[in-house]
């Protein structure tokens, strides 16, 4: 138990944010080299930036099982805000403070040790990959994605994965997440003509037509979700004019609207909504779509029935099959085989005073190697 806690120590003291993880791709390379791994750097380069990651891998054949997760996080912002400083890893109470340890560099040291005791206490046969991506906070293009196609280009096939995200809202054995809802945000331009409020005719503003459409947008339901899903949702999250005269309409308005859907739906299906909503609304308008990622579902199988098992027997509480949240590097993984996430809590992620207990952090350490056992058939 020792030593997860100190690794989350190392990996909380590295400020890998803002595109900085070659120094922490580097010390876990090296880590994970000693542990038995056949460790490398993965690079990546995307409009001038340039992102690290790490591909460890131990034994052959299969089953093939994948460990997955990120060791960038996001700034701390203001510093003399927090209890604890936000990058010395310090422990108080029973409580870890630092910035990532939840989100996610706790799951991620609580998979790598257990994997290494794991490898040191058995012989099995099959193959243990693990892969850290130094970009899934930022613009997320040159982490998992890339790693995951490079590796199927190598030939590379998984049987299973488990991301290390934190699932659990409150308390460990809440949730473990067996799917995300899709994402997809659309800048919507309306055009209109600009002149004087005193006589410009109403459907010439470009402003007014915006409102009603997105009126009608947001009092038309996508769905009643499902048995997994809740329904789908679209917030507006942005609304510019640009019109510095208060007795001018203006020309054109713009909007952006994120809408987070469930398995209901498709990419496609979205987009010929909301074309179907601007066909029936005055105005003329134009729209961008953002692919962020398509909702999925993995299939509840055996290995999923087992984790939820092990999950109870460790914290006393049987967890619930979730959806809920944003997107995570999951949506990348389920590409390539059925994929859960599982790891800490999440109520101070990305907040002030980040923490998690040390009590939780060893036990998703007992978790992970209980479940690398199910996966090999090592009896206890």
């Amino acid at each position: 138990m020792a030593e997860v806690i100190d690794l989350c120590r190392k990996l909380v003291q590295f400020r890998s944010f803002d595109g900085n993880t070659k120094e922490i791709i580097d010390f876990l390379q090296e880590y994970s080299e000693q542990c038995g791994f056949k460790a490398r750097e993965l690079t990546f380069e995307y409009n001038g930036k340039t992102v690290v990651n790490l591909c460890a891998s131990y034994g052959e054949g299969r089953p093939h099982l994948l460990f997955a997760g990120h060791i960038d996080v996001v700034p701390a912002g203001d510093e003399k805000l927090w209890q604890q400083p936000p990058f010395d890893a310090l422990i108080k109470d029973d409580i870890f403070y630092g910035r990532g340890i939840a989100d996610m560099k706790g799951g991620a040291a609580c998979f790598i040790v257990a994997c290494k005791d794991f490898i040191k206490d058995n012989k099995f046969a099959g193959k243990i990959t693990i892969i850290l991506s130094g970009d899934e906070e930022e613009p997320v293009v040159e982490g998992t994605r890339r790693i995951l196609e490079q590796l199927h280009h190598e030939g590379e096939k998984f049987d299973f994965a488990l991301v290390g995200e934190p699932s659990n809202p409150q308390t460990m054995g809440d949730e473990i997440k067996v799917g995300r809802r899709g994402d997809i945000v659309l800048h919507i331009t309306s055009h209109g003509q600009s002149g004087h409020t005193a006589y410009a005719p109403a459907e010439s503003n470009a402003a007014r037509n915006l409102i009603n459409l997105l009126y009608a947008m947001q009092n038309d339901s996508l769905d009643a979700g499902n048995k997994f899903f809740g329904p789908s949702t679209m917030h507006v999250t942005t609304f510019d004019v640009g019109n510095g005269a208060t007795n001018v309409v203006p020309n054109t308005a713009k909007a952006t609207i994120d809408i987070r859907f469930n398995s209901e739906h498709t990419y496609k299906d979205i987009e010929a909504w909301c074309n179907r909503h601007i066909s029936r609304t005055e105005g003329e308008f134009d729209v961008t779509p953002e692919y962020i990622g398509e909702s999925f579902l993995s299939p509840i199988d055996d290995n999923i029935k087992a984790l939820q098992k092990i999950i109870a027997e460790h914290t006393g509480k049987k967890p619930a099959y979730s959806t809920a949240g944003g997107t995570s590097d999951a949506r990348f993984v389920k590409n390539y085989c059925p994929v859960v996430e599982y790891g800490l809590t999440n109520g101070t992620i990305h907040k002030v005073n980040e923490c998690e207990s040390v009590k939780n952090i060893e036990t998703l350490y007992d978790i992970d190697k209980e479940f690398l056992r199910f996966f090999f058939g090592i009896e206890k």
